[in-house]
């Protein structure tokens, strides 16, 4: 009786153990089933934290890209358009390209780039001197490589660097070394948010100097656009200052579509002479303008560039060639020059073809100065009878002239011929080489 009511005690101690357990994992799956369901609502709480969070990331992304430090170009903007338009057109069958191909574009791609003939272009295609397209500027922050005595920062515009300009003053490249006697200078020009009432003293120029100084030399030579959109932006002022010889003059030329946009220049000095290019288009020539040693640096000044109307002046993708002498220059020596690019078959004025490259330079040189004289004369070497050589020399100076008339519309009254034969040889005659040399063409201006 006593073992029974002992094994009754275990039995129910057993069932009050098993119940306890029972509830004391109950109660823990129950803590576990709400801690997971607390994790993972904590799980869904974070996933949407995170999507909200990229979704304002993007938001803000989309917002930096709109920032006004960087800028899309008119012309950026239509090359976008253009390649979107492209890719949608590659995106087509294979037979549409192949019809495509075969239609009336293809036919024409014989016909020249129409850039190529245009009058006036000048293409640099010297020795590359200096380059900064600010690769490795940080945005914000003023280029290494330049001087200021105003303020300026670096800006995106398009797919490039450039560099934009505040207030007033000067900007400078810090070359290596000062520029030789002809040289090129190309960049672009970006502008944008320019407004006819609100930017009548705005003003951009190119100053040709002796130092490379980052306020107004005490001489010097300056071509200036005002950049007033849709109003006074219809003319160039050219003008020297500190010379002996002054020159100040207006020239016009409509740019006002060129602006709230990008513009290359192209500037040129050969010796004194000063031309400038905008795109394909000679806006200024003065023979001049780079007299008494100037040119040997450049400045970029601007004036009133405010940034409060949030304005921009930026210069871009900046390079500088040696260039040799230009073929006017030459023309305009008073000593004149010669050449042995104008080559004659064999004892004849008949003008071998390899001729017609330097005479077409002439040609054009010519119709674009109609105040240009000039006498054309022939030399021989000393083969042959000097009579012959004389009548030789004559008729090929007169060949050169009938080329000039008969494909440029040269009058007769601008040009002279003279033959002078073997009379005024460069050398003794004594080898093929020095023969060569004398065989020549020689061009002075009347």
């Amino acid at each position: 009786m006593r073992t029974s009511n002992s094994i009754k005690k275990l039995l129910f101690f057993s069932c009050i153990c098993l119940f306890s357990w029972q509830a004391t994992a109950q109660s823990k799956f129950i803590k576990d089933l709400k801690k997971t369901a607390e994790e993972s609502a904590k799980r869904t709480v974070e996933r949407k934290v995170d999507e909200k969070t990229t979704q304002m990331t993007d938001e803000a992304f989309e917002t930096v890209m709109e920032a006004p430090n960087i800028f899309k170009s008119k012309k950026g903007q239509k090359k976008q358009a253009e390649d979107m338009q492209e890719d949608r057109q590659n995106s087509g069958s294979s037979k549409k390209q192949n019809q495509s191909s075969q239609g009336p574009e293809a036919s024409a791609t014989g016909n020249p780039d129409p850039s190529a003939s245009i009058a006036g272009q000048f293409i640099p295609n010297g020795q590359v001197m200096y380059t900064d397209y600010f690769e490795r500027d940080a945005l914000g922050d003023f280029p290494a490589k330049w001087e200021t005595n105003s303020g300026g920062e670096i800006i995106t515009v398009d797919d490039f660097k450039a560099l934009r300009t505040s207030g007033t003053g000067y900007f400078v490249p810090m070359l290596p070394k000062e520029l030789p006697e002809n040289y090129a200078v190309e960049f672009d020009l970006f502008t944008f948010n320019l407004e006819y009432k609100g930017t009548t003293a705005l003003r951009f120029g190119i100053h040709l100097v002796e130092e490379p100084l980052i306020s107004k030399a005490k001489k010097g030579a300056e071509i200036e656009m005002p950049l007033w959109y849709k109003g006074a932006s219809d003319y160039f002022l050219v003008e020297t200052y500190g010379m002996p010889s002054k020159i100040s003059n207006k020239i016009p030329y409509d740019y006002t579509e060129k602006l709230n946009d990008i513009i290359h220049f192209t500037l040129v000095k050969n010796g004194k002479r000063v031309r400038l290019f905008l795109d394909e288009t000679k806006v200024v020539d003065i023979p001049s303008l780079a007299g008494d040693q100037l040119g040997k640096y450049i400045q970029f000044y601007v004036r009133e560039v405010d940034l409060q109307k949030n304005l921009v002046v930026a210069i871009a993708n900046l390079k500088i060639t040696e260039e040799g002498e230009d073929l006017r220059s030459k023309l305009l020596r008073a000593e004149g020059f010669s050449t042995t690019a104008i080559l004659f078959q064999t004892a004849s004025d008949q003008l071998q073809p390899s001729s017609f490259e330097f005479l077409d330079q002439l040609g054009n040189v010519l119709k674009e100065d109609e105040f240009l004289r000039i006498q054309i004369i022939g030399h021989t070497d000393s083969d042959g009878d000097e009579n012959n050589n004389q009548i030789l020399s004559e008729k090929r100076a007169v060949s050169v002239a009938n080329y000039l008339q008969e494909k440029f519309g040269i009058t007769p009254s601008r040009l002279q011929t003279l033959g002078k034969g073997e009379s005024e040889p460069l050398n003794s005659n004594s080898t093929s080489a020095e023969k060569a040399a004398n065989r020549r063409v020689e061009f002075k201006k009347f």
